[in-house]
């Protein structure tokens, strides 16, 4: 009993119409009666959790009960929103889903209407646990300041990050091919060769031989001969 008057008024709120919603979603939020003849009259109905609106207000309510009474006996939850912040997104979606789902049904009893007021009074609860908190301000800068550390978080993300995200890599700098800068100069012209010329007459035989020939007859002792 001593934390649950520590807690603050719009969370005691908040508790206790969590927990008569609750009770009150399993009772006939719809409900036809119908004409049995000789066996009389009968009716037939439905709970709150025979279609997906009151699903969703049945599972955020069963959320939000778990989320004060965590708070009631001071377990530290995980998450990086704070108290005020869940409650109020909590009870104002089960206030949303539980005026919806009455405007929208058919044969609606009373356990229905009693279920959208206790969804408002929760809503009232929450609003009192904001201004508890230092108001919408507060929450405001709260969920910027998150937001704010998420987009730093995504931009600081490393190359291997962003290519799993699908964005590629910067294209490296376009160098000239090696072959291109090893390029040769121009090779030198070939060299001519003379060639001779195979139709240019022969030289005539020299005489000389002759003449040795005649000198050496006549140098031969004895004289020339008979």
């Amino acid at each position: 009993m001593e934390r649950f008057n520590a807690l603050g008024r719009g969370a005691q709120i908040m508790l206790i119409s969590s927990v008569l919603l609750l009770i009150i979603s399993f009772f006939n939020w719809q409900e036809v009666e119908f004409d049995l003849g000789p066996l009389g009259e009968g009716s037939a109905g439905v709970s709150a959790w025979d279609d997906f609106l009151g699903i969703l207000m049945g599972v955020l309510t069963i959320v939000l009960i778990a989320r004060i009474v965590a708070n009631l006996a001071a377990v530290d939850i995980p998450i990086p929103v704070s108290f005020a912040m869940t409650s109020a997104v909590l009870a104002f979606l089960i206030f949303a889903f539980a005026l919806i789902k009455n405007l929208t049904d058919d044969y609606s009893t009373w356990a229905s209407y009693v279920g959208v007021v206790l969804a408002a009074l929760i809503a009232v609860g929450a609003w009192m646990e904001i201004q508890a908190a230092g108001g919408v301000d507060t929450l405001r800068s709260e969920a910027t300041s998150y937001g704010g550390s998420g987009a730093t978080t995504a931009t600081a993300a490393p190359p291997a990050a962003a290519e799993a995200y699908g964005t590629p890599p910067p294209a490296p700098a376009e160098t000239a091919p090696a072959a291109e800068a090893a390029a040769p100069s121009d090779p030198p012209p070939p060299i001519e060769t003379a060639v001779p010329d195979a139709t240019a007459p022969e030289a005539a035989p020299s005489d000389s031989a002759d003449d040795g020939t005649h000198a050496t007859d006549d140098d031969t002792p004895g004289g020339p001969r008979p």
